[in-house]
């Protein structure tokens, strides 16, 4: 049996690792959980600083030493403490970019917690989970029947990239952003983010997004600790 703790950035990350992710790999005896950083106040994730993920990483890593440890953060907003955060926005390519984020962020974390490097698996999503969204556009639509008007302008949007990782991630044109001409009712990422990705499946996702597929690939490769 192998054992993969996701810490996620949100409730949203949380529930598609839980209801999308784990189902596809329980068959390969993978089992997937997710958990949130605790913040002040009594919250669970959500604009994470560098300190509390790190402080949260080496203490789920030192729980136990036969599980592994993955991430699931967005690239959009990562907080500048991050390793080698100032030198990936020399990157243009957002997939190039999370790379060379994950990497600082894997030396940072097995170096100083000193765990086995084999067991610390960062990912960072280009740009942002909604990404993922746009894999499929006619699932996403079809999540609210009111939503079906607003396919056509939402795959022009989509057709202006080579894959949806490469969705700008500016404020006003992050993919989240794009969704927001969702309306009756409106795009609400914590209820129609996991949904909407079940609909679409994770299969379609990773044909349509290759960092994140890369990732799935590596997850689904893992040998016992």
């Amino acid at each position: 049996m192998i054992q993969v703790i996701i810490i996620a950035e949100g409730q949203t990350e949380e529930t598609f690792v839980r209801d999308v992710m784990a189902p596809a790999f329980a068959a390969s005896a993978i089992f997937l959980s997710a958990r949130l950083v605790p913040i002040s106040g009594g919250g669970r994730g959500g604009a994470l600083s560098y300190e509390r993920v790190w402080k949260f990483l080496r203490n789920t890593l030192n729980e136990r030493t036969n599980t592994y440890v993955s991430t699931f953060f967005d690239l959009h907003k990562l907080d500048t403490a991050f390793p080698a955060h100032a030198e990936s926005l020399k990157l243009s390519d957002s997939g190039r970019r999370a790379v060379h984020l994950e990497e600082a962020l894997h030396a940072d974390v097995t170096a100083r917690t000193r765990c086995r490097p084999e067991r610390f698996i960062p990912h960072i999503q280009p740009w942002e989970f909604e990404a993922l969204l746009f894999s499929d556009l006619a699932a996403l639509t079809g999540t609210e029947t009111s939503w079906d008007e607003h396919l056509p302008v939402l795959q022009k949007i989509r057709s202006a990239f080579q894959h949806p990782e490469q969705i700008n991630g500016g404020e006003a044109t992050k993919p989240s952003a794009r969704l927001g001409l969702l309306r009756n009712p409106g795009f609400r990422k914590v209820r129609h983010g996991p949904l909407a990705a079940g609909k679409i499946g994770l299969g379609r996702i990773e044909a349509e997004c290759p960092h994140f597929a890369a990732w799935i690939t590596r997850l689904r490769g893992l040998a016992p600790l």
